[in-house]
């Protein structure tokens, strides 16, 4: 009783003190978290800004401490009200408190170091909150960790679900764990309240978490791989769209995005980053579907063009493609494909045509032929520059063999790093390799060989027999093939020209 008014006595006569001290402390785990950030963010690739990956973290651990302190009144209030044990134990019932929700919600939207930061920092602030300081400490750390490391990646949204059930799990062991630590009566109303605290602990850990996850999402522009999944949907109206005003660049964009997400996947790279990046990247097409290869069923129209009207157009799906992705709020790291993809290549076949057409004395700005840019500034980025120009001329061989596609291959990565175009991103010369070799395996098996069925014969086909395609009409309805390498219109960016090349193209 002396040292209880004596502790009474201290905190009542100096709450400045208190206060002062608290603060101190507070801050102090904050630029720990600060600095643990900021080594991060140095150190590895982020979902998010240093600065937003900080305000996330902190934020979450200030709503966490707030239902920490909620809880724990509540426990004390319901505790008190009780008359028998356990029930009257405030301690039990504080296993009911989501302390992994905070813990779970960084996870979820950035990783799992700084996911278990945040635990570390909650359990901190759980045992200066709780009377029993220690044993509250232990049991939100095993918690947190119980929530950050028992599931896998976000994927779905039941995945808070799940993550939800497996801290519950952990929750009721701890529990149990505690009470007989402290050498408490163990009935079968104390194992009851402990397992039913546990589960509720869990349980509250995923609907706080569930509910955070969108406004975190929008409120710190963090992408996650559910909202990834979810603009891969065709009915979206601009997929939508494209597929019906451009089905050619619409299958384009589906075979660069499955030739970049296996390069991703060898590197180590976002695969559904760069997949869901490649269905967006063309959409500025959609201005003018007509005026590129992909989509020609007839003459060429840039046949009717000069040169710099032609190139203008063929740039501008980069800007009117930009502009749509704001106007449909895409995130901007998909909007970044976008410019991204092409850099600041020159449209060199076009820039010979109109230097050729030019006038004694008129000068010809290559400036004009050229993308705006930027260069690829991440990975995924990167890959899609190169998988767009592979997909592409691929798509233009008449014999694509696995040598002819090993051939162009490498012609077109060497030309895309010679031109600098992957000067601004963190590539390293053996991952290009590694890009280079899964691009050409993944080609090779898309246009792989058929096989003869000896013994089949065709049923006849009555009347006359129509005509066969025109030899430049490849079979597939691949479009405009050339029967030589060389032939193929690469220019020294690496990008395939098949618009600057005067030709007709049979009707489908």
């Amino acid at each position: 009783a002396q040292f209880a008014a004596i502790k009474s006595a201290g905190h009542s006569g100096r709450p400045w003190h208190h206060l002062a001290g608290l603060l101190l402390i507070v801050f102090a785990i904050y630029w720990s978290v600060w600095k643990f950030t900021e080594h991060r963010s140095s150190g590895a690739v982020l979902a998010l800004s240093k600065r937003r990956a900080f305000a996330l973290v902190g934020s979450a651990i200030v709503v966490e401490t707030a239902l920490m302190r909620v809880g724990s009144i509540f426990g004390d209030s319901v505790a008190a009200r009780m008359v028998s044990a356990p029930f009257n134990d405030p301690t039990i019932w504080n296993f009911a408190i989501p302390f992994a929700a905070a813990a779970l919600l960084v996870a979820m939207l950035v990783d799992t170091q700084l996911a278990f930061l945040t635990g570390i920092v909650t359990a901190l602030f759980a045992g200066m909150l709780a009377p029993s300081g220690i044993q509250i400490a232990v049991y939100a750390m095993i918690s947190c960790s119980a929530a950050i490391y028992g599931i896998g990646r976000y994927r779905e949204r039941q995945s808070v679900t799940l993550a939800g059930l497996f801290t519950a799990g952990a929750n009721m062991v701890m529990a149990l764990a505690l009470i007989a630590y402290a050498e408490q009566p163990f009935s079968f109303n104390t194992f009851l309240l402990a397992v039913g605290c546990g589960f509720a602990g869990g349980l509250l850990t995923a609907i706080f978490t569930a509910g955070g996850l969108p406004i975190n999402e929008s409120l710190f522009g963090v992408l996650t791989d559910v909202k990834l999944l979810e603009l891969s949907n065709a009915d979206l109206p601009v997929l939508g769209q494209l597929a019906l005003r451009a089905p050619g660049t619409n299958q384009h964009s589906h075979a660069v995005g499955q030739l970049a997400e296996d390069a991703c996947r060898a590197v180590g790279a976002n695969p559904l980053l760069a997949r869901i990046g490649a269905l967006y990247h063309d959409i500025g097409k959609l201005a003018a579907p007509e005026y590129f290869v992909e989509n020609q069923q007839g003459e060429n129209p840039h046949d009717h063009l000069r040169p710099t009207q032609s190139a203008k157009i063929i740039t501008s799906h980069v800007t009117y493609g930009s502009r749509l992705a704001k106007e449909i709020a895409l995130p901007k790291q998909i909007a970044d494909f976008i410019p991204q993809h092409h850099g600041t290549r020159t449209l060199h076949f076009f820039l010979r045509k109109a230097q050729a057409q030019a006038k004694p004395g008129e000068t010809v700005d290559e400036n004009d032929f050229r993308y705006l840019g930027p260069k690829p500034e991440f990975k995924e980025a990167a890959i899609m520059m190169l998988a767009d120009s592979c997909e592409a001329a691929a798509r233009s061989l008449a014999r694509p063999d696995p040598e002819n596609i090993s051939a162009i291959v490498f012609k077109i990565v060497d030309a895309i790093v010679s031109d600098g175009q992957l000067d601004d991103c963190d590539l390293t010369l053996r991952e290009i390799t590694t890009i280079r070799e899964a691009m050409i395996s993944a080609l090779t098996a898309i246009y792989h060989a058929r096989i003869d069925y000896p013994g089949f014969n065709p049923p006849p086909i009555p009347g006359p027999i129509p005509p066969l395609p025109q030899a430049n009409l490849d079979s597939e309805e691949r479009g405009i093939t050339y029967s030589k390498l060389s032939e193929v219109p690469i220019n020294e960016g690496g990008e395939v020209e098949d618009e600057a090349i005067t030709r007709t193209v049979a009707k489908r």
